[in-house]
């Protein structure tokens, strides 16, 4: 049996499930944190040789791992990113119920057929920005029934994308440890800060995975394909043109960052003429000091998956999600109060104390610190009163945006019911509210679902309203009896103002939507 400590310190297995190979890397936690004890490489096969090698090699360090965690193929799974309502307030169990309804809606297969899990990437008032990936069971079930060949048994799986993102975060600087058990442990930045824009791209067999960071967090994630027997020119030209499409979506002159891992022998020579290509830095693994010191350059840039797989696994890191089958969960993480940090650095220096002084300073040393707790006292006591206030405003400010939310629905609802024939009804309207920034058009999305005798009809007459654009099926139209069932998408829009044409309804730039949308909101009173 585990014990809690074992799960924090110890020694760990981290296995990169790819294509047509297998990569294995043991990993030790210890006080001074975390570090690679050793890996190696074997083909993805299941005869009895094969098999008997890997338990060879994994027996031969004479290491029992205390836990094992995996990376998969990307290929194998599906990414997406989606903003949901904040669910603050509403319960544990409201994220998770929202999300499995998310995911539903992306994904080509029953939710049933599918194990998934997702990550809050960033919270606001209003909304979260959320992560979520899914994979088919029958690649979940080749997983653990090629790993209990082995006698192992996974204790979390991951997309291999997520798991070099946590590698790369955690490299040059001290990962897990007893940093981390206090709370202090760091982050590298390597993936970018405010206002900067990194792409990792990944690079395993003939498939290369391009995960986008904004801000510092996951925002993009896709997928293509490449042949090192084409030469490094082809590739270049192929990245080249993804990056330029990466500025051009998220209107930046140039990228911060170019963070390049995986199988990258074909490009040693060519990494200079990348840079120029992409214009931006281009950093591997190799040149990052950190748990990878004392590997081969080659074999450092092959296994941030398996690694980052155990520093996901372990918490360490920030982009940890698990396919295996469990009770997704979502707890907002709460700052640890002021006067807990406070009596933590005091109990620290008394530790030190005992072992630096003799009897008579020791009793100095003590009552000291009894009279600065009693002196900080009631400046304790006040801080928590101000942080209590603060959510109590929070929570009234929460409820103005739902009533303003809501005016906005029954503008809606009359311009749409003035629109549909009087065959077609409505059995579902949901709409959510875009937080209005960067002078977007688009001020939220619309999701109607019901029956009409000639679905198609609708989206002409949905789209002459100056509320909708982009008007869409979501799904296949289903027959029934004489009608048929529908499920449309549409963006909700700013209308133009009395007297200008409707392509002047954006805002120009460097201009606050926000004003406008309310001065609609009052006309429509």
């Amino acid at each position: 049996m585990t014990t809690p400590f074992e799960k924090m310190f110890g020694t760990f297995l981290g296995v990169e499930f790819r294509e047509d190979s297998l990569v294995v890397s043991f990993m030790k936690n210890g006080i001074a944190g975390m570090r690679m004890l050793s890996s190696s490489t074997f083909p993805l096969k299941t005869d009895d040789i094969s098999l008997a090698e890997i338990r060879g090699y994994i027996n031969r360090l004479g290491i029992k791992p205390a836990r094992v965690f995996v990376s998969i193929p990307d290929k194998w799974a599906i990414t997406q990113f989606a903003g949901i309502p904040s669910i603050k307030g509403k319960g544990k169990d409201t994220l998770s119920n929202l999300m499995r309804f998310e995911i539903e809606r992306h994904i080509p297969f029953n939710i049933e057929e599918v194990n998934c899990d997702f990550l809050v990437l960033d919270e606001k008032d209003k909304a979260y920005s959320v992560a979520f990936v899914a994979v088919q069971k029958e690649k979940m079930d080749y997983v653990s029934e090629y790993l209990e060949k082995l006698s192992l048994r996974p204790d979390t799986v991951m997309p291999s994308s997520f798991a070099v993102l946590n590698a790369v975060e955690l490299c040059g600087v001290t990962a897990g440890g007893l940093p981390e058990v206090l709370g202090i442990g760091r982050k590298s930045g390597v993936l970018g800060k405010k206002g900067l824009i990194n792409i990792s791209v990944y690079l395993s067999g003939m498939h290369a995975c391009m995960s986008v960071l904004k801000d510092g967090l996951y925002a993009y994630h896709r997928s293509f394909a490449y042949s090192p027997d084409q030469g490094p020119e082809a590739f270049i030209s192929d990245l080249s043109g993804y990056t330029a499409d990466i500025r051009s979506r998220y209107s930046s002159e140039r990228l911060n960052a170019l963070i390049l891992s995986g199988d990258l022998s074909f490009l040693e020579d060519r990494i200079d003429e990348l840079k120029e290509k992409t214009g931006s830095n281009i950093i591997t693994p190799a040149r990052v000091a950190g748990f990878f010191r004392g590997a081969g350059k080659k074999d450092v840039n092959m296994l941030p998956a398996s690694i980052g797989a155990c520093l996901g696994g372990l918490g360490l890191a920030t982009y940890t999600v698990n396919l295996l089958p469990h009770k997704m969960e979502y707890e907002e993480t709460r700052a640890v109060p002021v006067s807990t940090g406070i009596l933590l650095a005091l109990a620290l220096v008394f530790v030190s104390g005992i072992f630096a002084v003799d009897a008579v300073k020791r009793k100095r040393h003590l009552e000291k610190i009894e009279a600065e707790l009693t002196k900080n006292a009631p400046v304790i006591t006040g801080i928590e009163q101000l942080s209590s206030d603060i959510k109590g405003i929070q929570g009234q400010l929460e409820a103005l945006g739902n009533l303003k939310e809501r005016e906005i629905a029954l503008e809606l609802l009359k311009e749409i019911s003035g629109l549909l024939p009087k065959e077609a009804w409505i059995t579902n309207f949901e709409y959510k509210v875009f937080e209005l920034k960067d002078n977007k058009k688009e001020i939220g999305e619309l999701v109607l679902s019901g029956y009409a005798s000639s679905s198609a009809a609708l989206i002409p007459l949905l789209e002459d309203s100056p509320y909708l654009e982009k008007v869409a099926f979501v799904g296949p139209v289903k027959k029934t009896g004489d009608k048929e069932q529908f499920k449309l998408n549409a963006q909700i829009v700013l209308p133009a103002r009395p007297g200008k044409k409707a392509e002047e309804g954006k805002a120009p730039a460097g201009t606050d939507t926000k004003p406008a949308v309310e001065e609609l909101q009052h006309e429509n009173k």
